[in-house]
């Protein structure tokens, strides 16, 4: 009987230390989810900042573009100023001098 007293100690002992690990692991693996919980929020934060970043640039890459547009709109417009105002001057060099027309009047009149 002692024998059968003893293996029963030593089986409840084991049970006992068994019982102990298994509540460790639990404590460990309820541990580990709540990170894994934690890391899935950060990485869906992550996410969620990542896709107000590609918005952001999206919408900068669009502003870009349209200054680039309204630059390009402002050169044209200075170039063709810039062509109507040397057409103006060629004009105006190839005109007769005012003060030739006015000899060329006042000739014509002693005539």
């Amino acid at each position: 009987m002692e024998k059968h007293e003893k293996e029963i100690k030593e089986i409840l002992t084991s049970v006992s230390e068994l019982s102990s690990m298994m509540k460790e692991d639990n404590f460990r693996l309820d541990n580990i989810e709540e990170l894994i919980e934690d890391n899935a929020k950060k990485a869906e934060n992550i996410l969620t900042a990542m896709e107000e970043t590609s918005k952001g640039l999206t919408q900068l890459e669009a502003t870009m573009d349209k200054m680039n547009k309204e630059d390009l709109k402002k050169l044209n417009q200075k170039a063709e100023i810039i062509e109507i105002l040397n057409r103006i001057n060629d004009r105006l060099e190839n005109r007769t001098p005012v003060s030739e027309r006015f000899e060329a009047i006042c000739k014509g009149e002693d005539k």
